[in-house]
């Protein structure tokens, strides 16, 4: 065998501009009204089931409940969370660099040529177009 391919680790990194806040920040906020969607899904779930619960006299109804209201607050604080990353998009200097994802590349080795592993690499795009591609070290 005197070639063989193998991966290198890609970083792909955005320049922020007016797009990429409006395609970012879109994207959270179709999660974020997911979330609402599913709250609202789950309390009236909830009650409906709190509601039989106290119907057939449960005596656990209160742990029930407690219950559902805790999986009730974590949907409440992903929620936030994904709101302040909104934010954050939002507030973000147009021109700066950031970090928007990771991948892999295919890179041939063969015998004979040096072997200077550009392993890694970064990828730069500006509203989805590539602007630079630049190894890492």
């Amino acid at each position: 065998m005197d070639k063989i391919q193998m991966l290198g680790k890609l970083v792909i990194k955005q320049v922020v501009t007016d797009g990429y806040k409006q395609k970012a920040g879109g994207q959270l906020q179709t999660e974020i009204d997911k979330i609402n969607q599913d709250i609202t899904v789950y309390d009236e779930n909830m009650q409906k089931a709190i509601t039989k619960l106290t119907l057939k006299g449960d005596p656990n109804v209160e742990a029930y409940r407690r219950q559902f209201m805790a999986e009730k607050e974590k949907l409440v604080a992903y929620r936030e969370q994904l709101n302040q990353s909104l934010k954050a998009i939002y507030d973000l200097p147009d021109g700066e660099i950031v970090e928007s994802g990771e991948g892999n590349f295919l890179q041939e080795v063969k015998v004979g040529e040096p072997f200077s592993a550009n392993v890694s690499c970064e990828i730069i795009l500006k509203d989805d177009i590539v602007m630079a591609i630049n190894p890492q070290e």
